[in-house]
């Protein structure tokens, strides 16, 4: 290594004494490098000899400072916990560098370094803005650097500290410095530093284990790379101890995805604890005396937020009280979350509020709440190495709860796959985030996945979550390995037109940027290249609108009907005013590319609103049932010769070479199936068809007799919009199997009648579905009831012609039809002071008829069609019996008080019903 002399001899250092130089040599010789083991080999070498040079210094003092962090911090820069942002995009470097080089606004380098992203102009190295820059710098710099490591370091930690005390003067001068000082190859390796990503093929684990066996382990205990370095500067000195300390922030301990059907196998038949996953922020509570530390899962201290004493503070004054007397130390594992005392629920993200915001309580009314679900340090005793069930006996010996301020998390026993079922049902019935399911024997490993705690989300099991096609309108480039093509997707829903043809406006919704492998995204890029063109936010496109300013803009857009839908699933959806529709999906993720789909059928806005409205914005359809078959990991895509490489696996026929035909039932019918129910599925219906004669096809064309489907999902209601295809339930066809002949269809039968074949209907059957000539059935004429109790109820214009009504000619939006989405019942019955007899509740008689009076359904039956049912605040007693009742349906109903309808009518519009929930009384 050559020496540096650019630092005083009081302050000598080995890194003071290392060029800047040295380090970026070692990177670009292990970049070159092919083989993990001969990369290693090569930083090993480097780690060697810096270890010879420090024993040269400094001989062996035991309690010196200097070490072997200097380098590894930049080795590592993303676990630099120092200088976490400096504040400086590619786009302020490429600026700063013409400046320097004294180029010209337009000549074709500063161009280079302008739109490095741009294939056009960056040529080979699109997305790689370190590469760009070298070959810009390389005919303008010196062949080597004059500064140290330790003068680079010097440099960042100034960039960091001035640019988080928003001093941007001093932040320009130190990057000019570096700029000028370095030669081009440095340049680049310190470009990539900045943005935290170097790009040698070595992963954070090899370069750790490089430097010592346990520097890896350490690290994640105590998530600082300066104490990892210094208290293992011995590559012969073994960590057997590796204490978890008080004040010093580490990784908490993760869970692994898991699925019920599988949970016994892994609990390998044992008993195991089942917990409530929180939708808060992970947080560790460290106190020592009287003084409070919190530290987020990424090591983010937070003290300043929830106090680190008992006067300051949004948490610690309420819970100091709480701790018993002898505990004068302890680390608390749990989840911080939003407690709403009035109602009594804790808020989610899809409230739009940070936990962590000291203003929480005033701007949104929430205040912080701690749950509690694991304790790593008891006084002295470090717990990690105890089992769960001996370590969760501690936490009662720490504090005593208090309601809606510090609580234990509640455990239950599973002891098979049902009861890990049963209790992902409930907790989406609770509109959870979903449950946790632990080993009792796991002992407490940080910053790993694999040791026996597993979470289990709806969005993680295929089936329950609402998947949504919607329509990609803009790209952003890519960089490192995606460089040269659009990474990242914006995508949109449409505006419904008014005439029934294809939607020409799309409203900004989300950008996507994960599900697909790298294979499917270039195949995909091929596919859009003719048809990206620059976004231009002074004149931009008029079929696309974005939120007011800007906030999320693309690189480039799409028209979409040169575009393609993609099928994604997430959470939940969330607000949002980075666009247009005002909210997003909270971690997006593409589940394929729906080449079968035409562009005009993605969602609308208006079913966007009914989705947002559903359950809260949360997104699990449906429940769980394990005697599904088990949902598959999804596997990159092999396609063979005979299938089409544009038709996605999930919509690919059945294999009916191996099926006999019985009958000529179907002969020359075409048929399509969308969904099956549970007794008959979708690939059992197939089989049938082809067994009866039929042809069954993937998508509806111009010869296609029916579409059999049990479920109106998005893609039936997408069909139904077309009005060319007879949409017949799968019970029909089950029918005629049963009785082994040709039924033809009835009024009852159909989820959507064709104009052909209403006209012949019309000729058959009365209003009501009633025919004029055959024997009426028992299934059929409870069909003919029912539609004549809906055409009564709904005096043959429902609500929702009425909203249409409304939209179309009181653009002002009258507040007469506030709630005329809404079909309400009103629990009216309100139990009096000696509990033997009811009375009718009289004001809630009185808001039942402010309700009709704007626009609600009052309904007098608690029926499947019912969104709302009203609760008097003075009784809250059957609101356990009504949360049983929404348990078991489909479609989710609110309970609400009073306080709800008074709100929304106070706003002017529908408020979110989660807060206004009652709590329940006996």
């Amino acid at each position: 290594m050559a020496a540096s002399t650019s630092r005083d001899a009081n302050e000598v250092t080995v890194a003071s004494k290392v060029g800047f130089a040295e380090l970026c040599g070692l990177l670009e010789k292990i970049s070159k490098t092919q083989g993990n083991d001969k990369k290693k080999k090569v930083l090993k070498e480097f780690v060697d000899i810096w270890r010879n040079y420090h024993k040269e210094l400094h001989g062996d003092k035991p309690d010196l400072v200097d070490s072997f962090y200097p380098a590894m911090r930049l080795l590592l820069p993303h676990l630099d916990k120092e200088r976490l942002a400096y504040g400086i995009k590619e786009n302020m470097l490429a600026k700063l560098m013409i400046e320097v080089l004294c180029l010209g606004k337009d000549s074709p380098d500063a161009t280079r370094l302008l739109n490095f992203k741009a294939p056009k102009t960056a040529r080979g190295d699109a997305g790689d803005f370190a590469n760009v820059a070298y070959y810009v710098l390389k005919n303008r710099c010196p062949d080597k650097g004059t500064l140290a490591i330790q003068d680079v370091n010097d440099c960042l930690d100034a960039i960091a500290n001035n640019n988080a005390a928003k001093k941007k003067e001093p932040v320009r001068k130190n990057i000019l410095h570096l700029l000028k000082n370095l030669s081009a190859i440095e340049q680049k390796w310190l470009i990539r530093m900045i943005v935290k990503e170097l790009k040698v093929g070595l992963s954070q684990a090899s370069m750790l284990s490089v430097y010592h066996t346990d520097a890896e382990e350490l690290y994640n205990v105590n998530n600082n790379l300066e104490k990892v370095c210094r208290l293992l500067r011995d590559p012969a000195v073994r960590a057997h101890e590796i204490g978890i300390t008080i004040f010093s922030p580490f990784t908490p301990m993760l869970g692994e995805r898991g699925s019920p059907e599988k949970v016994e196998n892994l609990m390998d038949g044992k008993m195991y604890f089942i917990e409530t996953k929180f939708d808060g922020e992970r947080m560790l509570l460290h106190k020592n005396e009287e003084e409070y530390k919190y530290f987020s899962r990424s090591g983010k201290e937070y003290t300043h937020v929830f106090g680190s004493n008992a006067f300051d503070g949004s948490l610690t004054p309420y819970i100091a009280n709480s701790f018993k007397p002898g505990i004068k130390k302890c680390i608390l594992d749990g989840e911080m979350l939003g407690y709403h005392a009035q109602t009594q629920t804790y808020g989610t993200k899809a409230e739009k509020f940070d936990i962590k915001s000291s203003d929480l309580a005033e701007t949104k009314g929430y205040q912080a709440c701690l749950q509690v679900f694991d304790i790593l340090l008891y006084n002295d005793k470090v717990l990690t190495n105890l089992p769960l069930k001996e370590r969760l006996k501690y936490i009662d010996k720490v504090f005593n709860t208090i309601e809606g301020r510090i609580l234990i998390s509640q455990v239950k026993e599973g002891h098979n796959n049902q009861d890990c079922a049963d209790a992902l049902n409930e907790a989406i019935d609770g509109r959870e985030e979903g449950i946790m399911v632990k080993n009792p024997e796991s002992v407490y490993r940080p910053n790993t996945r694999k040791g026996g705690w597993f979470k289990i989300k709806p969005e993680y099991i295929g089936g329950l979550m609402d998947e949504l096609d919607i329509v990609i309108v803009g790209g952003y480039f890519g960089v490192g390995s995606r460089a040269g093509m659009m990474s990242h997707f914006m995508c949109a829903v449409a505006v419904p037109s008014d005439d029934g043809e294809h939607p020409q406006v799309f409203h900004s919704f989300c950008k996507v940027g994960s599900g697909y492998s790298k294979k499917e995204l270039s195949d995909f890029n091929k596919k859009l290249a003719d048809h990206w063109q620059v976004f231009d936010k002074r004149n931009p496109p008029d079929c696309l609108i974005l939120a007011a300013g800007f906030k999320e803009k693309p690189d480039a857009w799409i028209h979409p009907s040169k575009s393609c839908i993609v099928q994604v699933k997430a959470a939940e959806i969330t607000e949002s005013d980075k666009y247009k529709t005002g909210c997003t999906l909270r971690f997006p993720r593409v589940e394929c590319f729906r080449d079968d789909k035409p562009w005009f059928e993605c969602l609308s806005t208006v079913e966007l609103e009914e989705l947002r409205q559903k359950s809260g914005g949360k997104l699990a359809g449906t429940r769980y049932d394990l005697d599904d078959s088990a949902p598959v990991k999804k596997k990159r895509k092999v396609i063979s010769r005979v299938v089409r490489p544009t038709l996605g696996s999930r919509f690919k026929a059945i294999d009916t070479s191996n099926i006999t035909q019985i009958s000529k039932m179907l002969e020359n019918k075409e048929i399509c199936v969308i969904n099956g129910s549970e007794d008959w599925p979708k690939p059992e219906l197939e089989k049938k068809i082809v067994e009866y004669g039929g042809t069954i096809v993937q998508n509806p064309g111009g010869e296609t007799y029916c579409i059999l489907a049990d479920k109106i999902a998005v893609r039936v209601n997408n069909l139904i919009k077309r009005n060319i295809y007879d949409i017949v339930k799968g019970t029909w066809f089950v029918r005629c199997i049963e009785n082994e002949t040709y039924i033809p269809w009835t009024p009852g039968d159909m989820i959507h009648i064709s104009p052909k074949t209403q006209r012949k209907f019309d000729e058959d059957y009365d209003v009501y579905g009633d025919s004029y000539y055959t024997d009426t059935q028992e299934d059929q004429l409870k069909h003919v009831f029912d539609k004549m109790e809906k055409f009564e109820d709904e005096d043959m214009l429902d609500n929702e012609d009425i909203a249409k009504i409304e939209e179309n000619y009181f653009p002002d939006e009258s507040p007469y039809g506030l709630f005329r989405t809404c079909r309400i019942y009103v629990d009216n019955n309100l139990v009096i002071s000696d509990a033997s007899t009811k009375i009718p509740n009289s004001s809630l008689d009185l808001i039942g008829l402010e309700l009709r009076f704007f626009g609600a359904t009052v309904s007098e039956r608690l029926d499947e069609k019912v969104s709302h049912v009203l609760i008097d605040s003075k009784d809250t007693s059957r609101v356990g019996q009504l949360r049983e009742v929404r348990r078991r349906r489909s479609k989710k109903f609110n309970i609400i008080n009073e306080d709800w309808i008074k709100t929304c009518i106070e706003e002017g519009e529908l408020c979110n019903e989660r807060k206004y929930e009652p709590t329940v009384t006996t």
